[in-house]
């Protein structure tokens, strides 16, 4: 007999013992959550309908309910209890000092079940919270950590437990055990990250690739095989090895997208190793809904990797040449899977991948530029932002429980039109759509951040102030420099740039980076920019003013090298924001 199955014996004979009269309570803190539990039980048919008190108490309906049968934890630690065992009340808990009470327990559940869940459903909304935290602390925490971002009866909370809860996370990774409820509270911390400050480093990157590799140690990429992947008996029902293979689906999903917004190539999901029986196993086992989501982002992440490896940072004419029939190409498979959209933000998930393709057109000399794509690039950033708002109207998404994915779809678009906006080539597009475009972005940050100074607010503020600007994107003597000079990152160059142009103003780093390479690369290059006549397109770093020649001797002195190169942190917006008042949109 198997250590779980003796620890459930051992459960149920003590459970049995405490229900006669004068039965003492169990001793030891592996039983806390037994002394908890009454002996109550639920009929199996009756399951659907027994939901946890607080929904019941409320008119907050859960908006990812799926039934999980009762053996869907039997891979999990031995104080996994039956959800037979309900419990009378919600309990007050604390973690490292810093106590929630159990109304704001019940109310932050419910917050999340119905704000959060619909964007990750991995969880039973019919567990109460006292189950949740017998079943796992972590993922009990986890869940409390993602509501508080939103819950406004106690705000406290979001600035005393996310250090806490992150330490948790960490110490998750050195566990002795890796559960699924840990998978999946990691899940919750890097769908929703705690805001970003100036303070510390952002753990999430190395999260996402940690989860990844979890979740491959209990075997999640491979269902049907998860009992080779554990010592001790395994007994999973089909509900059970679906829950399995969604998970392991939402893995990849986000760890993908992180790669995406951090600006490095991930593995795409379709080139990890699986035989062909396993591969029709697991993707039978995810939902339409997921297999459509991680469908696109493997062609957004083929997408990256092939232009990446076709050159970013110093473009020939042949390398865009080829970089446009590169674009072609994904163009016509993310139009090809988007036929399968069947809802407003599978739709959005289309036009943000459309987007991303369509961007890598900045890369290219400013004057082998084509005022066509330019203008389905202008189209693309207003269609992403005016369609997050629309979903935020009508109920689907709200906005400051969306997610760091959704914040970095509002980021992209927003820096594009900037840019476009500020330089000629805005004789290319929509100037008045555009426009309206880039203040809703700007709003959209406003309503994503939960705290004054978190990413979305800074970049919001950012945004702002380069917009009123009449320097940025122009050299000291008026010329135009349009060309990125950030262009490693892939996507996310776009934003890093525009972060760099702020700084240069704004934050006192005048001179720390070099002019955009497009700008210099050859002498034909700039031959051929007076042929044409150009007087907006950038002009050789020759022409500089010789008084404002960039003094390089603490380049390497600048945070800014460490923030670029992850992991060492990623806080784009530097220190300054940290000695003084973040200023409002």
């Amino acid at each position: 007999m198997s250590e779980l199955e003796q620890k459930t014996d051992e459960l149920q004979e003590r459970l049995r013992a405490s229900s006669q009269p004068g039965s003492a309570t169990l001793p030891g803190p592996s039983w806390t959550a037994v002394n908890e539990l009454r002996s109550t039980h639920t009929d199996n048919d009756s399951r659907l309908a027994s939901v946890a008190p607080f929904f019941r108490q409320d008119t907050i309906a859960p908006v990812s309910f799926r039934s999980f049968p009762q053996a869907a934890e039997s891979m999990q630690t031995p104080e996994s209890l039956p959800h037979d065992f309900q419990s009378p009340g919600t309990l007050a808990r604390s973690i490292e000092g810093s106590a929630v009470e159990s109304r704001d327990i019940d109310a932050m559940f419910q917050l999340y079940f119905r704000d959060y869940a619909i964007l990750l459903p991995l969880l039973d909304p019919s567990m109460t919270p006292n189950a949740y935290y017998n079943l796992s602390p972590f993922l009990f925490w986890a869940i409390i950590g993602v509501a508080c971002r939103t819950y406004s009866k106690n705000p406290t909370l979001l600035s005393v437990l996310p250090a806490k809860i992150q330490t948790m996370a960490l110490m998750s990774l050195g566990s002795p055990q890796i559960t699924l409820p840990i998978v999946q509270g990691i899940l919750l911390l890097l769908q929703w990250p705690f805001p970003k400050t100036g303070h510390g480093h952002d753990q999430s990157f190395p999260l996402s690739g940690a989860v990844l590799h979890m979740a491959m140690q209990l075997g999640l990429h491979l269902p049907v095989a998860s009992q080779e992947f554990s010592r001790h008996r395994v007994k999973l029902t089909e509900d059970d090895l679906k829950l399995r293979a969604e998970t392991w689906g939402y893995c990849a999903l986000i760890y993908q997208r992180f790669c995406w917004f951090k600006g490095a190539p991930a593995t795409p999901m379709l080139d990890i190793p699986h035989d062909a029986e396993q591969r029709r196993e697991l993707f039978q086992r995810i939902s339409p809904k997921l297999k459509f989501d991680l469908k696109l982002q493997d062609v957004v992440t083929r997408c990256c990797i092939a232009v990446a490896q076709n050159g970013l940072r110093m473009m020939t004419r042949e390398q865009e040449s080829s970089l446009d029939t590169l674009l072609n190409v994904f163009q016509a498979q993310v139009s090809s899977v988007g036929m399968d959209a069947t809802s407003e933000l599978a739709q959005l998930y289309v036009q943000v991948a459309t987007l991303v393709v369509q961007a890598f057109a900045l890369w290219k000399s400013p004057t082998a530029q084509d005022p066509t794509t330019l203008y389905d690039l202008s189209v693309s950033c207003c269609r992403v932002l005016e369609s997050l708002e629309g979903l935020e109207k009508d109920g689907h998404v709200k906005l400051s429980g969306a997610g760091s994915h959704f914040v970095s779809c509002v980021m992209v678009p927003s820096h594009i039109l900037l840019r476009l906006l500020k330089t000629s080539f805005s004789r290319y597009i929509d100037i008045e759509r555009a426009k309206t475009a880039l203040f809703l972005g700007i709003s959209l940050h406003k309503r994503m951040s939960v705290q004054n100074d978190d990413t979305p607010a800074r970049n919001g503020v950012a945004l702002t102030q380069l917009w009123n600007s009449a320097r940025v994107f122009k050299r000291a003597n008026g010329t135009e420099s349009v060309a990125l000079r950030i262009r490693s990152r892939l996507t996310t160059s776009v934003i890093l740039d525009g972060v760099v142009w702020w700084r240069e103003e704004f934050g006192g780093y005048m001179g720390v980076y070099p002019p955009p390479l497009g700008d210099h690369r050859n002498e034909e290059s700039s031959r051929d920019d007076a042929v044409n006549g150009s007087t907006t397109i950038t002009l050789p770093d020759s022409t500089m003013t010789p008084t404002i020649k960039p003094d390089y001797s603490t380049f390497m002195d600048d945070p800014m090298l460490a923030e670029f190169g992850w992991p060492v942190s990623d806080d784009i917006f530097s220190s300054i924001w940290t000695d003084a008042n973040v200023p409002t949109i």
